[in-house]
């Protein structure tokens, strides 16, 4: 026998084991993508080659032909495993469908039939005639063979085409991404080489030999580059252009992909990254990667130095899909929010400022607390519907006005929040200085009137016409009474409640301040006696709705005559009480201002000052 087709013989033995080996490697890996395509295609060329060595070990030319016959069995399978592999390694496919796996399985169903059936089996392979016992014979081909040859190269072309392409879109400068390319083409060439007549340079079919070099070479890209299902279509047209960082890792925390904003995160260029493990790259990652397992979800935010300088980044940590199988690796995904924890910083600092700003305006218009009045109860409760800045349109205000003499403001500018500050600064300070020259109200609220209509700064934005409405008393007190003078500018009529509960409304109607060049003003004069109250109020107290229901004076009438000889703090707090609870449900809802002016009846004890905000 020729010494080198034993010396062969032994080559292929060997190589058989080591592919048997490597598939059941392989084979603990499969629930990566293109692990199960490949332990079928590393186990299809281990049948070839042990067979192809027992062919070749054998004297005798029948037992050629049943051995030659059983290593179709890898041959016929090994393309189609080759597909299968390269369409879910390069994530073409995630899975393959069963209807492709019996579509492909149908060729070589009909080549091992054939082999198998005594009248067909010629079509594929037979052995010369001249051959004898002591020598390999070379099995002639049959028509059916070369049908078989051409499919098989059509599949074996389309998935190197594939792995190729896959391959260069990771990197196009390592060396071993080119020999991972080489390495699928060597058996086919071999292999064309063989069946075209270039026997007589070998000793046996050399194909196995060459696949043997292949998926060695493939196993070592499977876990190197770990292309798997991370090559999407549309990835360079969504992944390589988002300004995130993409990281993709591999069950061993390998990196097997990055996107060009990765690359100038690590300072590396792509082809440096694959392959590298994550955590010798970015150690940032080590307490989300290493405490949360691989098939849950983390997210974290961690710091890192860039080419523009450290910055704050916001990682998301995901599982890949294995195909209803474990996870295959993950996703790491990292946004720099640098940008965004500065605005928010800023932001925090504008809404610190603002609070201030707000509160020293607040301290500047409304008093914190209201002053004792001898022989009176006076409190008051402003409570605006922005509760964001506590600063609305209603505004309140108890002043000395000297000689024993006090002023009690409630009014009402158009608008809210801050916008209305400047209204509201202008109208009651105004007040204040007219009434402590002893001025009537009626004249005050007129030159109030004057003043807003003069002024044309703190208007907002497209508002033409600023107005407000008041109601402005001066009180004397008496000994047990208090004479009040009242003036109403366009405001809603105060209430007056007896100590027996009867309660009427007080005041002559006027005009809106601000509006008109001469507004008609009037001053009522008013008794106050022991028991009786004079209740100021906004119109955010009558005008307070619950859909098309408004509380209405009426409501207010009624409630006052239940209160009629309590403290004034207690009919402020009822009084606000009840209007808020009537409109809780409202989406929209008025400031609401009260201010009650009351003497202590009989039984009742003079109250203390009352804060004026509730």
């Amino acid at each position: 026998m020729n010494i080198e087709l034993v010396r062969l013989s032994v080559v292929l033995g060997l190589v058989a084991v080591v592919y048997l080996a490597v598939a059941a490697y392989v084979w603990q890996h499969r629930r990566a993508a293109g692990g199960r395509a490949l332990t079928v295609l590393l186990l299809s060329a281990g049948i070839w080659t042990i067979c192809n060595a027992v062919e070749v070990a054998l004297p005798d030319p029948a037992d050629q032909i049943v051995w030659g016959d059983i290593k179709y069995i890898g041959i016929v399978t090994l393309p189609p495993a080759l597909l299968v592999f390269a369409l879910e390694y390069t994530g073409r496919v995630r899975r393959v469908s069963g209807a492709l796996l019996a579509l492909l399985a149908v060729e070589p169903v009909v080549v091992l039939t054939a082999l198998t059936v005594p009248q067909t089996h010629d079509l594929v392979r037979s052995l010369p005639a001249d051959a004898h016992v002591g020598e390999y014979a070379v099995a002639v081909a049959g028509p059916l063979f070369w049908v078989h040859a051409l499919y098989s190269y059509a599949l074996v072309v389309v998935a190197i085409g594939l792995i190729v392409v896959a391959t260069l879109a990771v990197t196009r400068r390592q060396l071993g991404a080119w020999l991972l390319i080489a390495s699928c083409v060597l058996p086919v060439v071999l292999n064309i080489a063989y069946n075209v007549g270039f026997d007589e340079y070998f000793p046996a079919d050399p194909t196995p030999i060459g696949f043997s070099i292949a998926g060695f070479v493939l196993v070592w890209g499977f876990f190197r580059f770990k292309l798997s299902d991370l090559v999407q279509m549309g990835r360079r047209q969504v992944v390589e252009q988002i300004p995130d960082s993409v990281l993709v890792l591999d069950l061993h925390g390998r990196i097997v992909d990055a996107n060009p904003s990765a690359t100038r995160l690590t300072g590396r260029r792509g082809h440096a990254l694959i392959g590298r493990r994550v955590l010798d790259v970015l150690t940032q990652l080590t307490a989300l990667l290493e405490t949360t397992p691989v098939e849950e979800s983390t997210s974290g935010t961690c710091r890192a130095t860039g080419p523009d300088g450290v910055v704050d980044l916001s990682v998301t940590v995901s599982p890949l899909p294995g195909g209803g199988e474990p996870p295959s690796g993950r996703l790491v995904v990292l946004r720099d929010v640098t940008q965004q924890r500065d605005v928010e910083r800023r932001l925090r600092e504008l809404v610190t400022e603002r609070t201030g700003i707000i509160e020293t305006l607040r301290r500047g218009l409304y008093p914190l607390r209201l002053p004792e009045i001898p022989g009176l109860e006076v409190a008051a409760t402003l409570d605006p519907a922005e509760a964001e800045t506590s600063i609305g349109g209603d505004f309140l205000d108890v002043r000395s006005i000297g000689s024993g003499r006090w002023a009690l403001m409630l009014g009402d500018v158009v608008g809210k929040g801050a916008g209305a500050a400047t209204l509201t600064a202008l109208a009651r300070h105004t007040t204040i200085a007219l009434t402590g020259l002893g001025w009537l109200p009626s004249r005050v609220l007129e030159r109030v009137s004057h003043a807003i209509a003069e002024d044309d700064s703190g208007g907002e934005a497209g508002q033409e016409v600023r107005f407000c409405t008041m109601a402005l008393a001066t009180v004397e007190p008496g000994e047990d009474s208090a004479e009040v003078l009242l003036s109403l500018g366009g405001h809603p009529r105060p209430m007056f409640v007896t100590d027996r509960g009867v309660v009427t409304e007080v005041g002559v109607p006027g005009s809106l301040l601000g509006v008109i060049d001469d507004p008609e003003l009037h001053d009522v004069r008013l008794g106050l006696r022991a028991g009786e109250a004079l209740v100021m109020f906004s119109d955010g107290v009558t005008e307070a709705r619950r859909g098309a229901d408004a509380f209405g004076e009426q409501r207010l009438i009624e409630l006052l005559s239940r209160l009629a000889g309590t403290p004034a703090a207690h009919i402020v707090h009822e009084v606000v009480s009840a209007v808020r609870a009537f409109s809780a449900q409202e989406e929209h809802r008025d400031d609401v201002a009260v201010l009650v002016l009351a003497i202590p009846g009989a039984a009742a004890t003079p109250a203390s000052a009352n804060p004026a905000a509730g």
